[in-house]
């Protein structure tokens, strides 16, 4: 099965032709897209240029509305922003494919379902569907990125990657240990992709939020290649013990297998439809599911 490509080539190739005052324009909104306002001042120094230049380039933001200038000089993004996010949303095949599964899902989990993309080594998150229960303690969100390393979407992603790319990229940035969870060595890390790949699925034990759980699936396409994940989240009190619950597993597995075949992905027979897990004891379980 091929492995997902890395964009990084084609970046290489194509950055010859980059234009500086769109990179710059692009930068200021990519800033912005946490959500977060900020000033004149904080948006000049994070993107480290003259606050007359930044200010020309917001205020041609602002006239076209892709940025808004509140009363107090806070600029945060606009309108324009959202009517081009909400037209990539709709149009996006991956979320119209996974969307009914999602929903499926959300329902018999009862837990936070997400959509997510591996872009630049890290998630970006296409699709969230609250879950129906009371408490949630997740901080994502549509449009959010997140380290794909510290994450079940992500780590699941990246499994599915060049291991030479994955590897040269964390050794550059390095590991930061949000949580007590957190890998922090790249060698680790790599073997715990191995380990993910192999078993099909991975878990998030409160790697980037100390309290959440996470179960995730690769969803592949027509030609085999892992093009997203889902997952399902919740937190640790209802989630735990996360690697005893096969239940959740499944349904996260059957949703993803779904998704996949919605997308042209060649499904195996019931007989060959096999999953793996890493039990307590160190030993690798197959499980068998017919369909």
């Amino acid at each position: 099965m091929p492995k997902r490509k890395s964009p990084d080539s084609q970046d290489q190739a194509t950055s010859r032709y980059s234009i500086r005052a769109v990179e710059r324009t692009l930068r200021l909104l990519s800033i912005l897209s946490d959500g977060k306002r900020r000033t004149l001042t904080e948006l000049s120094e994070a993107i480290g240029l003259s606050s007359s230049t930044t200010f020309r380039i917001l205020a041609t933001l602002e006239r076209n509305r892709y940025v808004e200038r509140d009363a107090s000089g806070y600029y945060q993004l606009g309108l324009a922003c959202l009517e081009l996010a909400q037209t990539y949303h709709m149009g996006s095949d991956i979320r119209q494919a996974a969307l009914p599964e999602l929903e499926k899902l959300r329902d018999e989990t009862r837990e936070t379902v997400h959509l997510a993309v591996l872009d630049k080594m890290e998630v970006v998150y296409i699709e969230k569907l609250s879950g129906l229960c009371a408490v949630q303690v997740m901080s994502s969100r549509v449009g959010g990125r997140l380290p794909a390393y510290c994450t079940g979407l992500g780590k699941v992603l990246l499994a599915y990657s060049d291991p030479q790319l994955v590897r040269a990229h964390f050794e550059q940035t390095g590991l930061f240990p949000y949580t007590t969870a957190t890998i922090r060595n790249v060698d680790d890390l790599m073997r715990h992709l191995e380990e993910v790949r192999r078993q099909g699925y991975a878990l998030d034990r409160g790697e980037h939020e100390a309290e959440v759980r996470c179960v995730a699936a690769p969803i592949f396409d027509g030609t085999g290649e892992v093009v997203a994940a889902i997952s399902v989240a919740g937190p640790a009190g209802r989630m735990e013990p996360l690697a005893e619950r096969m239940d959740l597993i499944e349904r996260t597995l059957r949703a993803a297998r779904t998704i996949s075949s919605r997308l042209g992905h060649r499904e195996l027979r019931p007989e060959q439809e096999t999953y793996s897990r890493i039990s307590r004891d160190g030993h690798e379980e197959k499980t068998f599911e017919g369909r």
